[in-house]
């Protein structure tokens, strides 16, 4: 190792002289080019997340839908499927008790209000749910047999 006499007492090393670190410039420099990435992937990042989420309630719909045409036939008894622009609920209409209920996330709501009954034997009044979040949308129909189809754009 060469060592380099620099006055009384300094015995460093001469790699270690130089300078070491990054200047305020380079950290700004790297900062800004940060957020400038940051600023162009963010919109297309939540129009993808707007979009799973809508995907994810669109399948939880059809799947309850599902539930409630299932447990009509399995409990030979009319289920009632009533929506509304925040949520649904799956309700007994004989005795009026709710056996299941689910809101919407901020941001999705229904067409409408709409009640479909679903009968021991598998059939159904015949809808079309739309779900929708800002311009995206979603399709859920009820065919008169019962079956739930998703609709995808």
């Amino acid at each position: 190792m060469n060592l380099v006499h620099h006055g009384k007492g300094n015995n460093l090393p001469r790699a270690s002289l130089g300078r070491t670190g990054f200047s305020l410039v380079e950290m700004m420099m790297v900062l800004l080019l940060i957020g400038l990435v940051a600023g162009i992937a963010a919109p297309p990042m939540m129009r993808h997340l707007r979009s799973t989420q809508l995907q994810t309630q669109t399948d939880q719909l059809a799947a309850d839908l599902q539930l409630a045409r299932s447990m009509s036939i399995a409990n030979s008894s009319v289920i009632r499927f009533a929506s509304t622009t925040a949520g649904y609920q799956l309700i007994n209409p004989a005795d009026g008790s709710i056996i299941k209920e689910r809101e919407f996330d901020d941001g999705l709501a229904l067409d409408g209000d709409s009640d479909v009954f679903f009968f021991p034997w598998g059939m159904a009044d015949q809808h079309t749910y739309n779900l929708q979040t800002g311009a995206m949308a979603r399709q859920v129909n009820v065919l008169p047999t019962g079956m739930v189809e998703v609709v995808c754009p």
